[in-house]
């Protein structure tokens, strides 16, 4: 906020200075001629004179004109809810033909305005603050010191007649004219001066803002990587909440069922001598405990089965994850899915789910990608290919999530192999078992 104020500060002491001289230069005019005429000399002043385009009164009020158009536009950037402007927005652009406009009205006498406007839109434009706009501004800067160059009066006098304001001043007497000169180089140079303190004080600016952010970034990385280290311990006591809970559900229906099986076999290798009757009834018992203790077991591994595969196909619960994943994030996910009716197993299909989840998860948190290709194919072997755009690795370091794909791609009996090819890669191939590919209307899972 205090820079913004600097800036401010120094556009509005550009203008003032600029009003002073354009004044100053257009009060001459008016005065001198008014000397040359009360001394006689007027002939003698239109023989010096290349051309005469404009009366004195008009140099002076329609550089005036032109310059109060250049402080409306000015003041209304400066206060305008819209901070940043275009380089080359209608308001730019218009205050450039009103600067051209002045240095016209003033016979070329002056030129120093071109560092005003050339403040006033470098301060208020959004490409100076992106980097990828630099040909933009480069084109801008160009252009202004050209101008600068080509409207010096000595210059441009050489191609285009016109009055010169050195002509008028050296009607003057020799004391009266060191005073207006030394007045005039006082205004340009004071011009020249808060020019160069006002940009070499934004440079600075910009350059310690810089240096502030990449002390904000390299503060950013470290507490990421301790977020990172966080969420793999946090991962890794989630894990063994999960084994543990996982142990108590089995241990709550399988073990329960498993010790009245025994407890009832135990009775049936009694009875079956004694009490045959008894002993059936007893084998009917135990085959109906079996029974819910199949049902728990289901039950229990249903429960721990991912949200979208509850009523789902494999292909189906991918791309209600994708979708889900997509939105919550600035990744974009290609799915190709080719296995068509490939009969899969509840724990094939968790173990395909989680690996692409985890695959999705890592494309995002470490290769920071925007795009990920998902591509299932069936050739001699079941196949996944995974491709992101991310940062890919130059030394791979297989931690807790890499580790857990690969126990759940070899549990399956499959393979997986990691690969930096612009981004990270990854290739999963399970083989095929006879009878993977059936028929719906005889689907008896």
């Amino acid at each position: 906020m205090k820079q913004v104020k600097g800036v401010q500060y120094s556009i509005i002491l550009l203008l003032l200075i600029n009003f002073l001289t354009i004044i100053y230069n257009g009060a001459l005019y008016i005065q001198i001629t008014n000397y040359v005429i009360s001394k006689g000399q007027m002939t003698l002043l239109l023989g010096e004179l290349n051309n005469i385009s404009k009366s004195p009164d008009q140099i002076f009020w329609y550089s005036i004109i032109f310059f109060v158009g250049i402080i409306f536009i000015s003041t209304y950037k400066m206060y305008s809810t819209e901070k940043k402007w275009p380089i080359f927005s209608k308001w730019n652009l218009f205050e450039i033909v009103l600067m051209i406009g002045v240095i016209w009205s003033q016979n070329l006498s002056y030129n120093g305005i071109i560092l005003l406007v050339f403040a006033d839109i470098f301060y208020s434009s959004r490409e100076f603050q992106d980097s990828d706009s630099k040909r933009s501004w480069i084109i801008f800067i160009f252009l202004s010191f050209l101008m600068l160059l080509l409207t010096d009066y000595e210059i441009l006098s050489l191609f285009i007649k016109v009055p010169s304001l050195a002509t008028y001043i050296q009607f003057y007497p020799s004391s009266i004219r060191g005073v207006v000169l030394f007045l005039e180089n006082a205004l340009t140079s004071l011009n020249v001066i808060i020019f160069i303190i006002s940009l070499l004080s934004y440079i600075l600016y910009v350059i310690k803002e810089h240096h502030n952010i990449e002390e904000e970034l390299k503060m950013l990385s470290r507490v990421n990587i301790e977020l990172n280290h966080y969420i793999s311990l946090s991962e890794k006591i989630a894990e063994d909440r999960e084994r543990k809970r996982i142990a108590r559900e089995i241990h709550d229906t399988l073990g329960h069922a498993l010790t009245g099986i025994s407890a009832g076999i135990d009775a049936v290798s009694v009875l079956i001598d004694v009490h045959p009757i008894r002993a059936k009834e007893q084998l009917k018992n135990v085959s109906n405990a079996v029974r819910e203790g199949i049902k728990d077991v289901r039950g229990s591994l249903q429960r721990l089965r991912p949200g979208a595969l509850q009523n789902n196909g494999l292909k189906d619960a991918l791309i209600l994850m994708i979708s889900e994943y997509e939105s919550l994030s600035k990744l974009s996910v290609d799915l190709k899915y080719e296995w068509g009716n490939i009969d899969l197993d509840v724990m094939q299909e968790d173990t395909i789910f989680r690996i692409i989840q985890e695959s999705m998860t890592n494309s995002v948190r470490h290769g920071h990608a925007s795009k990920m290709s998902i591509h299932f194919m069936s050739e001699d072997n079941n196949i996944i290919v995974l491709q992101d755009n991310g940062i890919g690795f130059d030394d791979l370091q297989i931690g807790y999530g890499l580790k857990q794909m690969r126990e759940r791609v070899s549990i399956l009996g499959g393979s997986i192999h990691f690969e930096n090819r612009e981004g990270f890669y990854t290739k999963i191939v399970f083989p095929k078992i006879g009878g993977e590919v059936y028929d719906k209307g005889n689907d008896c899972r």
